[in-house]
């Protein structure tokens, strides 16, 4: 009877073994599942980012080819600005002091004129902050 009894007991683990494995069998492959799907995420994320890095660097070189947002450029235009203006002040009160010589003041205006629109490309060009 006593070996009947543990034959019983020893049958009622190995069903409760076998239960539990079959149930780690099933989460392995739920995992394997959803380990597959990650990785096929992870490696069309890793697609899309190859191809947002391209683009960027394409839209780079186009704005450097076109000279958009160069800093290089934007200095020089503000250099070359900023010599036009301080050029209109001193011609401006030359023109001040011979108001007679009308050749001269109206290079002077035009002069005024350009330097005007340089300064308002040079803000077209210049990042705001």
């Amino acid at each position: 009877m006593l070996i009947k009894k543990e034959q019983s007991e020893l049958q009622n683990q190995i069903q409760t073994l076998s239960n539990e494995l079959s149930v780690c069998k099933n989460i392995e492959k739920q995992h394997q599942l959803m380990n597959g799907k990650l990785y096929d995420e992870v490696d069309k994320l890793k697609k899309e980012n190859e191809y947002l890095k391209r683009e960027n660097e394409i839209i780079r070189d186009g704005n450097d080819y076109l000279g958009v947002y160069s800093k290089t450029l934007c200095d020089e235009v503000k250099t070359l600005a900023d010599d036009m203006t301080g050029a209109v002040k001193d011609g401006s009160a030359l023109v001040k002091k011979n108001n007679k010589n009308i050749l001269f003041m109206t290079a002077i205006q035009g002069f005024i004129r350009y330097t005007q629109r340089l300064e308002a490309i040079y803000k077209k060009l210049a990042k705001p902050n």
